[in-house]
């Protein structure tokens, strides 16, 4: 089973919260709650769905050589139902989730009547002027815009923060994180140097200030890499505090949890190597070692990879 805040991260990492307006020729539209995860590990969205149900649906590939994608998706009573059992714990997307809770307790306040075919009657002007209230709020929330160009038009009640939890973070580099083995050369070696790399980015800076208060790691600035972007940011963990945050969140990890436990082959591997010095310098690995962390960087990259699996 997956536990609820796994899920929490994995939403706040890779999911969607928004309203869906649906619109009739002739007739008012219609507002339902829309939740929606996302990933190209069909596995992890099963076994989230064996746990809280939803629908599957395949999404179309944005390049032909990519991995397929899919959404496990929420509508209606069973989004509101996700909603309120994940909004204790969620942190980048609490706004929306009050929104929606708000959204969903109005919907079930307001009686609906319908005509002598079953159909719907249309919306009072009144009501259907606060769904589109609604719905704009949440669709300015869901932006990707700075946080000045995201304002929205009600006083925000900021809940308190829930406590930092293993499995939270788990969810949350399995959403947005990326593990990897870096390579590069430094002036003062001959050979290749070798290092692990463990990351998450998100335009709310606040959110990983948050869990550097618990997990260490530098943080990064990213400018926006479009016109009309927010900036975004990166939490990173390198070398020595890598391994106090893997053994915390890699017994929680589904989707990267075959690169952790690489990872975690590397680092056991460079404490048990000793690499001399050569002058002022490092000597050069031996090859057999150079070989073996060079095979953990290929099959690490090769899990990361976007496309299909290479061969070996």
């Amino acid at each position: 089973m997956i536990p609820v805040e796994y899920l929490a991260g994995f939403v706040d990492g890779e999911g969607y919260l928004g309203i869906a307006r649906i619109r009739r020729r002739g007739r008012s539209p219609e507002y339902c709650l829309r939740i929606c995860v996302y990933n190209t590990n069909l596995a992890i969205l099963e076994e989230i769905r064996d746990t809280f149900e939803g629908n599957m649906s395949a999404i179309d590939q944005r390049r032909p050589f990519w991995k397929p994608s899919f959404a496990l998706i929420w509508t209606n009573a069973a989004a509101a139902k996700i909603v309120a059992t994940l909004a204790p714990f969620l942190t980048v997307k609490a706004e929306q989730a009050d929104e929606l809770l708000a959204f969903d307790a109005r919907l079930r306040s307001t009686t609906r009547s319908r005509d002598s075919s079953g159909r719907l009657l249309p919306l009072c002007p009144r009501e259907l002027k606060q769904r589109a209230a609604s719905y704009d709020r949440v669709k300015v929330l869901n932006r990707t815009g700075p946080p000045a160009r995201r304002k929205v038009n009600r006083k925000v009640v900021r809940r308190k923060r829930p406590k930092l939890t293993a499995e939270y973070l788990a969810g949350f580099v399995d959403g947005e994180g990326s593990l990897m083995i870096t390579k590069s050369r430094r002036a003062d070696c001959i050979g290749p140097s070798y290092n692990p790399r463990v990351a998450i980015a998100n335009t709310r800076q606040d959110v990983l200030a948050w869990i550097k208060q618990t997990y260490g790691g530098i943080m990064t600035y990213q400018p926006a890499r479009a016109k009309g972007w927010s900036n975004a940011y990166q939490l990173v963990w390198t070398k020595g505090t890598i391994p106090p945050l893997l053994l915390s969140i890699e017994p929680h990890l589904r989707i990267k949890r075959k690169q952790a436990q690489i990872l975690s082959d590397f680092i056991r591997h460079r404490n048990s190597t000793k690499q001399g010095r050569n002058g002022r310098g490092f000597a050069p690995l031996p090859r057999s070692v150079v070989r073996f962390r060079e095979n953990l960087r290929r099959r690490v990259k090769d899990l990361n990879s976007k496309g299909c699996f290479r061969n070996h």
